[in-house]
């Protein structure tokens, strides 16, 4: 288990550094003036992440299965689309985390959304806002986007979003029915408060989670995102572990572990690892770096992986 912030900051550090240009990021700081709206450039999210109709719903989950595979834990319950942390049984009036924005090699040409969020698990509504990488024509495609299904399918922010960003998201219960949203990109400078009306949501559940997108009725093959650092992630404006959040592993229809979950520390810490091979024969694999820097960061992904796992054995 991480111990302590300090050593998560260095983990975070090291996640923007490998996923941006070189620079660290420091983790964005709790106060002071947020960043206002900007208006975005003309990139916008391709034709098929603006055509999902839903993030989230938990599928086939499986409570507490032995640990077997490359990098599972025991204890951790499994997904064929989620990995991160949730729970339900309760009732949830907010949900909030930060992230670093995941580089990402398109090895599959399926959909990675991260977010957190209220409901999904076991309800028929959610409320979410978060960022996802759509890699349906080979090429990562950044976006940000919120949802209160059924009341709106997920919507797709006009803002600009890439590799390396620092993100923050919130998502918070007002009573009466009324939501407000907020996701921050403190590396663009702008930021998103969404107030939002679901009068049938239920409150059943919370998540901060890496996810296979589901399109139509298939669920997509996961495009490798390497690793990605959640921190500061609180439910119910409190601790994962007061909250009895437990953390998610996700897995292909064969069971093959694909995403790992890591320990949550009491900061609510956490890294979800991505472990699969998504790649087919005759498969494009690009990146959302430049092809001059793409084998560099490949590398120093793979090193910052297995000194992480190494540190997370340690502690």
């Amino acid at each position: 288990m991480l111990k302590n912030r300090a050593l998560s900051t260095v983990l975070l550090a090291a996640l923007a550094s490998a996923a941006g240009a070189g620079t660290a990021h420091a983790a964005p700081a709790p106060a002071g003036p947020r960043p206002p709206r900007v208006p975005a450039p003309s990139r916008t999210a391709s034709v098929p992440a603006r055509g999902l109709g839903q993030l989230s719903d938990l599928l086939r989950q499986q409570s507490k299965p032995q640990k077997t595979g490359k990098g599972a834990t025991a204890g951790n319950a499994r997904s064929t689309n989620w990995a991160g942390y949730a729970v339900t049984g309760g009732r949830y009036t907010s949900v909030s985390s930060n992230w670093v924005e995941p580089y990402v090699s398109c090895t599959s040409t399926g959909i990675a959304g991260f977010w957190i969020g209220l409901d999904g698990w076991g309800s028929t509504t959610v409320e979410q806002d978060g960022t996802g990488v759509d890699c349906s024509n080979g090429t990562p495609q950044q976006f940000a986007w919120w949802e209160t299904y059924p009341a709106n399918s997920i919507q797709v922010y006009d803002a600009p979003v890439q590799a390396g960003d620092q993100m923050s998201s919130s998502v918070d219960y007002q009573g009466g029915g009324q939501y407000v949203m907020v996701l921050t990109d403190w590396t663009e400078d702008w930021r998103e408060r969404n107030v939002v009306s679901a009068p049938t949501a239920k409150n059943a559940s919370a998540e901060i989670v890496a996810e296979a997108v589901t399109t139509g009725a298939s669920i997509t093959a996961l495009p490798d995102f390497s690793a990605i650092g959640f921190t500061g992630s609180t439910i119910n404006s409190g601790s994962l572990q007061s909250a009895s959040a437990q953390p998610i592993d996700m897995t292909d229809m064969s069971d093959n572990l694909i995403a790992t979950t890591s320990t949550a520390d009491a900061s609510g810490d956490f890294i979800v690892n991505y472990v699969g091979n998504a790649t087919t024969p005759g498969t494009s694999v690009t990146s959302s770096s430049s092809s001059g820097q793409a084998g560099r960061r490949e590398s120093v992904l793979s090193r910052l992986e297995t000194r992480i796992n190494t540190l997370v054995a340690r502690l």
